[in-house]
C-alpha cells in the first residue's frame, strides 16, 4: 500500500507541473502543497488505488480530526497505462464519509473511528480532470514530461509471494440489488435466514436482519422521502455474468 501511495502522490506532482503550477508534497502526510497556475494557494489531499475502490480512513470523517487545512482530494487511478484524476470539494468527500462512519458506530455501539473506508468511483466520477478546482491549466504544458513512474512497476517492486491454492467458497446467497438516490446498491440475500448483507454501493459491508430492514435503512440514509421501503420490491434480483 505504501507504494501505491508514493506513486500516486508522484503522478499528482507531475501532473500540476505539467499544468503550471506547483506542488510540494508535506513530510509525513498523504497531502501535497498546491500552487495553482494563478497564483492560488491550498492543500490537497491525495488518495491512490490501482484498483477500485480507493480507501481513505475512517477518521477521515471525523470532524476536526486532522487540522491540515485540506480543501480538496483528489483521487489517482494507476490502473491505466496513463493515471486518471478526479478533483472534488473535501466537504463533500469527508461530509459524505462522516455520514457513513456514523451508521457504522450506531450499528454497534462502542466501535472506534479506525481502520479504511472505501470511496466509490460513482462518488468521485464528477470530478474527473477538474483542474479548475485547482487554479491549474486545463491543457497540460506539451514540452513538460509529466510522465510518472508507471503503476506496473509498483506492482512489480513487491516481493513474490508463493500462493497456496484454496478451495473455492460458492456463495449460495442471492445478488440482488436496488437503485435509490442515483446509486445502485448490491446486496447477498440469504433465502435461509433472511439477512441481506450490502456488497457494494453506499453502507458497504452491513448487514442487516432481512431486506425490509437493509430497505429502511438506505432510504433513511438518502433521506428520501417517496421510495417506499418495502423489502418485497424495493431489492430485485441480480443477473450475475
Amino acid at each position: 500500500m505504501g507504494d501505491i501511495v508514493r506513486q500516486g502522490v508522484v503522478a499528482f506532482v507531475a501532473e500540476v507541473l505539467a499544468r503550471g503550477g506547483r506542488a510540494e508534497p508535506i513530510p509525513g502526510q498523504r497531502d501535497v502543497r498546491v500552487q495553482g497556475a494563478d497564483g492560488s494557494e491550498r492543500v490537497v489531499r491525495v488518495c491512490s488505488t490501482a484498483s477500485d475502490p480507493w480507501l481513505a480512513r475512517r477518521r477521515d470523517g471525523v470532524p476536526a480530526a486532522d487540522g491540515a487545512g485540506v480543501s480538496h482530494w483528489v483521487f489517482v487511478d494507476l490502473a491505466p497505462a496513463v493515471p486518471e484524476f478526479y478533483v472534488v470539494d473535501a466537504e463533500d468527500i469527508e461530509a459524505g464519509i462522516e455520514e457513513e462512519v456514523a451508521l457504522w458506530l450506531a450499528d454497534r455501539p462502542g466501535r472506534t473511528p479506525t481502520g479504511s473506508h472505501p470511496i466509490q468511483r460513482s462518488n468521485v466520477v464528477h470530478g474527473h480532470d477538474h483542474w479548475d478546482l485547482l487554479g491549474l491549466d486545463a491543457i497540460k504544458d506539451p514540452d513538460h514530461d509529466a510522465t510518472p513512474v508507471p503503476a506496473a512497476r509498483v506492482r512489480a517492486e513487491r516481493p513474490v509471494v508463493r500462493t497456496v491454492a484454496e478451495p473455492e467458497v460458492v456463495d449460495e446467497r442471492r445478488a440482488v440489488v436496488a437503485d435509490i438516490g442515483g446509486y445502485r446498491v448490491q446486496g447477498r440475500l440469504d433465502p435461509a435466514s433472511g439477512t441481506l448483507e450490502i456488497t457494494r454501493g453506499p453502507m458497504e459491508g452491513r448487514r442487516f436482519p432481512d431486506a425490509a430492514a437493509a430497505a429502511q435503512a438506505l432510504v433513511t440514509f438518502f433521506d428520501d422521502h417517496e421510495t417506499v421501503p418495502d423489502g418485497d420490491t424495493f431489492w430485485r434480483s441480480e443477473i450475475l455474468k
